[in-house]
């Protein structure tokens, strides 16, 4: 069964990376977690610091660097109630989305907890930025979240599960079920058909079993129905501000596979556009996609 057992939480100190802290402070809590809260320096990627020609000063930098991210370090967990001495820290040098990836896959966490607004979003509309990133590349489960836009993060009661019954989008289920119990939330089970379809009812009797992913999936209230739409995100963003959805939890992929590596796929839509906290998960299978870490060197050709 799904546990957040080990959580990482990148920040630079902006407002609503922390307001993510705060709420990654709620599932330490809950599930008595370690946190990892970490921040990464981008300087060396900017002109200036690309071309430092002096070792001794790009060290000298990084230990002031260093020195001010502890005295931050400290403020936020004093202010979102965690205890120091089981909250790690970690610094790193390059570009944020690689070096929140790399962390993520070599630390083993159960989930990366990350706003969508702060490190380095220059618009709420651009494509690109850090979090879209990471969630398009890191094979650990992201939760992203939009501070400031109106929502208070409570405790987790109503979690929303699209799905097109793919084996990709019903992946996501056991995490959902796991969740759901932990939290003793219930769970809405979404599908979303085309315009074309008139017999919605049919569609229903396609919703999985939850119990073939857990023996006591039969303990959680659960509520399955059928909207249709031009683009699948529209629903589920509406849903979930309709019915005072907690956390959306969502696959990569869907049966239109590949389509993620194209900017437009409807995970990266509703986590650009939802006030709701997103679980995104990837399936095994497309993890093959990026089988090579930024940081591991090109197989050398067969001769």
């Amino acid at each position: 069964m799904y546990q957040l057992r080990s959580i990482l939480c990148p920040t630079d100190f902006s407002e609503p990376s922390v307001a993510a802290v705060r709420y990654a402070a709620q599932f330490v809590r809950r599930y008595d977690a370690s946190l990892t809260l970490m921040t990464v320096d981008e300087f060396e990627q900017i002109p200036r610091g690309f071309f430092e020609a002096d070792p001794a000063e790009r060290q000298r930098r990084r230990e002031r660097g260093a020195s001010f991210a502890q005295e931050r370090f400290a403020a936020v967990m004093k202010g979102a109630g965690l205890d120091p001495e089981r909250t790690a820290t970690a610094v790193r040098y390059g570009a944020a989305y690689k070096e929140i990836v790399l962390e993520a896959e070599r630390g083993e966490y159960s989930a990366v907890i990350l706003p969508v607004t702060g490190l380095g979003a220059s618009t709420p509309h651009l494509i690109g930025r850090t979090a879209e990133r990471v969630v398009r590349l890191c094979r650990v489960p992201v939760i992203t979240l939009r501070p400031g836009a109106g929502r208070e993060y409570t405790d987790i009661r109503t979690i929303l599960v699209p799905t097109d019954f793919s084996e990709y989008s019903n992946y996501t289920i056991p995490y959902a079920v796991a969740v759901a119990r932990k939290h003793n939330a219930s769970l809405l089970l979404l599908h979303i058909t085309d315009l074309t379809v008139s017999e919605e009812h049919l569609a229903k009797l396609r919703f999985p079993d939850l119990t073939d992913y857990d023996d006591r999936a039969g303990e959680i209230p659960v509520e399955r129905f059928v909207t249709r739409d031009v683009e699948p995100d529209n629903s589920i963003v509406n849903v979930a501000e309709d019915r005072d959805v907690d956390l959306i939890i969502m696959g990569t992929h869907g049966a239109r596979g590949m389509r993620r590596t194209q900017i437009g796929n409807t995970t990266e839509e509703v986590v650009r556009r939802t006030t709701v906290p997103v679980l995104s998960i990837t399936h095994p299978v497309h993890r093959m996609i990026f089988p090579r870490r930024f940081d591991e060197p090109l197989a050398a050709p067969v001769r």
